[in-house]
């Protein structure tokens, strides 16, 4: 029994000895966890694998669907951009005459002299569009052509403008000019360029009727044969007139230079009425040459051309003859005053007022 106690004892000594813990030993420091940075590539290649979905079943194609992927454009096969055509410039040609501001009420048209063609479009029109679509009408016909266009904001016609949008155009074409008149080709080529500008604005135009447009010319090319006449006198003198002489004189009456030829233009409509030419056979003789259907009555053409011949002559001592050197009497001046006040009679009665832009338009 003593010997069951002692042992008894001495492992309750060892428990106690093992099961106390020293104050000595400190705490193990506790390490957060951490993750090693990985490469982005490596990263992003797991990523995209985690975050990739699931494969889609296999389905069949779209009908109609390519087989295989179109080829990439190569640099050589994208299209170079295309300059812009100078489409302004070329439209400045068919402005109406008396500048870049003027406008009108109604289309400045002249249906005894002109062929017109009204083009009534659907929807208005920018001027970067009316410039394209007329260039069919970028073609000699020989005489004067002029388009105008009705701006969609004042109203109003005028010659199109940058900036400019608008309702309505009409093209016009002389038909005859001194030196031209419209034929049946010209007619036909003129009637197919309107067709293919209204056509470009889907829009209703005029029907050229061909035949009448030529018999129409035909009319107008007698009236200019019939009233373009020019009455001509002559200033002989001792002694040439020189070219500098003849210069200083004609200035010194309001001739102007141009093209190699002195010119006096009516205030109002701006027509070559007079001229002060060299004789083309005598060299002691100058020609004065009057237009008198570019000058109306009412501002005395042949007065004015007789002060000019006077001048002349009183500075070069000189004479006033006809074109073949035979000196004017008073009797020849009363004569020629006569035929020309029945030469404006004959003018008005055919519808051609002198000195008008009409008149202007055909014989200038």
């Amino acid at each position: 029994m003593g010997i069951i106690v002692i042992i008894l004892v001495a492992a309750a000594g060892v428990y106690f000895y093992l099961g106390r813990k020293p104050s000595s030993v400190a705490e193990p420091t506790k390490v957060e966890p951490r993750v090693l940075a990985r490469p982005a590539a490596a990263a992003s290649g797991e990523a995209a694998k985690e975050d990739a979905p699931a494969p889609a079943e296999n389905k069949p194609e779209a009908e109609g669907a390519a087989d295989t992927p179109a080829p990439a454009q190569t640099p050589e096969s994208v299209p170079s951009p295309q300059p812009v055509a100078d489409t302004e410039n070329f439209f400045s040609e068919y402005r109406p005459e008396e500048g870049d501001d003027v406008q009108y009420e109604e289309p400045d048209i002249d249906q005894m002299t002109e062929i017109v063609v009204k083009i009534k479009s659907p929807e208005p029109f920018t001027a970067n569009r009316a410039w394209l679509v007329i260039k069919p009408l970028n073609q000699d016909f020989g005489t004067p052509l002029r388009i105008q266009a009705k701006n969609q904001i004042t109203r109003l016609w005028e010659h199109i403008k940058r900036g400019g949008t608008y309702t309505d155009m009409v093209v016009t074409l002389q038909l005859a000019t001194r030196t031209k008149t419209v034929d049946e080709l010209t007619a036909g080529n003129f009637a197919a360029a309107v067709n293919q500008v209204a056509a470009s604005l889907d829009a209703d135009a005029d029907i050229v009727d061909v035949p009448s447009m030529v018999s129409q010319a035909k009319a107008v090319r007698a009236l200019i044969d019939r009233f373009g006449i020019t009455l001509s006198i002559a200033v002989k003198s001792v002694m040439p007139l020189t070219q500098q002489r003849a210069v200083e004189i004609a200035r010194a009456c309001g001739f102007n230079t141009e093209k190699n030829a002195l010119v006096m233009r009516d205030a109002d409509s701006a027509a070559p009425w007079l001229r002060l030419l060299p004789h083309p056979e005598n060299p002691l003789m100058v020609t004065l040459e009057l237009t008198p259907a570019l000058c109306a009555p009412s501002k005395n053409p042949l007065g004015a051309l007789f002060s000019v011949a006077n001048y002349i002559a009183a500075r070069e001592n000189a004479v006033i003859t006809d074109v073949s050197g035979v000196p004017l009497t008073s009797a020849a001046i009363v004569s020629i005053t006569q035929q020309l006040r029945f030469f404006y009679e004959a003018m008005s009665k055919q519808g051609l007022d002198p000195g008008t832009r009409r008149t202007k338009r055909l014989f200038a």
